[in-house]
C-alpha cells in the first residue's frame, strides 16, 4: 500500500468516526418516537466528548470544514446537557428561601445499594441529618435489621417488597400517614406512595426505582406509573432512582404524568465509588432526581457525600403551600385502575 493510500484511508477514518458517533447522538433527540432512541439520550454527554475529541485529528489533517461541523454539533448537543434545568414554579431558585412563617421540612433520598458493606454509614448519616422523611431503593434482605434498629425514630413506613434480589423500595417518615389515607405499593417494588401529614398539610411522597432503559422495563415502567399519577392530586414529591438522566423523555413523561418538576442544581449521582470513583465527576450520570409540584415551596436540594452505595444521598428542603384539597386517598386511586 502506497503512502498516499494510506493517508487517505487515515483521512477517512478521521471524518468517518465522529460521523458515525453523531448518529446516536442526533437519534437521542427522538426519544418521544422510540424508547431506543431515548436509551441514547441518556449518554449524549459522553457522546458529544467523544465527538470532540475524535474529531481534533481532523482538525490537524487540515480537513477543518469536516472537523469544525462535526465539533459545532457537539457542542450544541452538549449545550442542551448541561444548561440548567428549569425550576419549578413555586420554588424560585433552587435555593429559594422557605415562605414566612411557614415551617421548614427535609427528605433523604438514596439508592442504598443492596449489597453496601457499609451499612453503618448510611445509619450514621440518618442520624446526622435526621430527615422527616426518607425514600429508599434496593433495600435489600440485608438491610431490613439495620433499618429496624431506627424504626422507633421513623414509626410511620412502608415497605415495599420485591422478587428481585436488589430489594425493593421503602418510605420511612418521623411524620404520620395522612389521617384516613392508606399507603401503597405499586408493581414488584415499582415505587411506594404515602400521603404524610406534615403539621396540618399532607404531602403525597412517592419512592420510584425505575428499570434501565430499553431494552428493558423503563418505558413500561413510565407507562404503568403514568396510569397513577394522572390520578394524584394535591402537593407531591417524587424521588428516587430514575436510572434516567435528567434531559431524557422517561424523566419529561414522569414529570408532565405527576405534574411536577425535576429540581435543580442535582450533580452526577451514580458511579461514584469503585475503579472509576475519581471520575464520576466527569463520566458519572445523574440518575436520582427529585421532582416537586407547585405546592411545594422554599425547594433547596443538596448532594450529599458517599455512604458505601454506587449513588449519592440527596436531601431536599421543602416547605408545603395551604390548599383546600389534597386529592383521594391511594387507596381509592389504586381501586379504580
Amino acid at each position: 500500500m502506497t503512502t498516499t493510500t494510506k493517508s487517505s484511508w487515515v483521512k477517512l477514518a478521521a471524518v468517518l468516526v465522529p460521523v458515525l458517533l453523531s448518529v446516536p447522538l442526533v437519534l437521542g433527540f427522538f426519544g418521544s418516537v422510540h424508547p431506543v432512541f431515548d436509551a441514547f439520550a441518556h449518554f449524549r454527554m459522553h457522546l458529544a466528548a467523544l465527538m470532540i475529541l475524535t474529531a481534533l485529528p481532523a482538525l490537524f489533517m487540515g480537513l477543518w470544514r469536516e472537523s469544525l461541523m462535526t465539533i459545532i454539533l457537539a457542542v450544541m448537543a452538549l449545550s442542551t446537557v448541561l444548561a440548567p434545568a428549569p425550576a419549578p414554579a413555586s420554588a424560585g431558585t433552587p435555593q429559594a428561601a422557605t415562605p414566612s412563617g411557614q415551617p421548614q421540612y427535609t427528605l433523604l433520598q438514596l439508592n442504598l445499594r443492596f449489597d453496601n458493606a457499609d451499612q453503618t454509614e448510611v445509619i450514621r448519616l440518618i442520624a446526622q441529618q435526621s430527615p422527616d422523611v426518607i425514600t429508599l431503593q434496593e433495600v435489600s434482605d440485608s438491610w431490613r435489621p439495620k433499618l429496624a434498629a431506627i424504626e422507633a425514630r421513623y414509626p410511620y413506613n412502608l415497605y415495599c417488597p420485591s422478587s428481585k434480589r436488589i430489594g425493593g423500595v421503602a418510605i420511612l417518615s418521623r411524620r404520620p400517614f395522612a389521617l384516613g389515607t392508606t399507603p401503597q405499593c405499586i408493581g414488584n417494588a415499582l415505587a411506594g406512595l404515602a400521603r404524610i401529614d406534615f403539621g396540618g398539610r399532607t404531602a403525597l411522597v412517592a419512592a420510584l426505582h425505575l428499570d434501565w432503559p430499553w431494552p428493558f422495563a423503563q418505558p413500561d415502567n413510565v407507562e404503568e406509573m403514568r396510569a397513577y399519577f394522572e390520578r394524584l392530586q394535591g402537593p407531591m414529591i417524587v424521588a428516587g432512582d430514575f436510572n434516567a438522566a435528567p434531559w431524557s423523555q422517561t424523566v419529561r413523561q414522569i414529570a408532565a404524568a405527576s405534574k411536577t418538576m425535576p429540581v435543580d442544581g442535582l450533580r452526577p449521582s451514580w458511579l461514584i465509588n469503585g475503579t472509576l470513583a475519581k471520575a464520576a465527576r466527569w463520566i458519572g450520570l445523574p440518575l436520582d432526581h427529585i421532582l416537586v409540584s407547585s405546592r411545594i415551596s422554599g425547594v433547596s436540594v443538596e448532594t450529599l457525600a458517599p455512604v458505601g452505595s454506587d449513588h449519592l444521598p440527596l436531601l431536599l428542603r421543602f416547605a408545603i403551600d395551604a390548599a383546600a384539597d389534597d386529592g383521594p386517598d391511594l387507596q381509592t386511586v389504586m381501586l379504580t385502575q
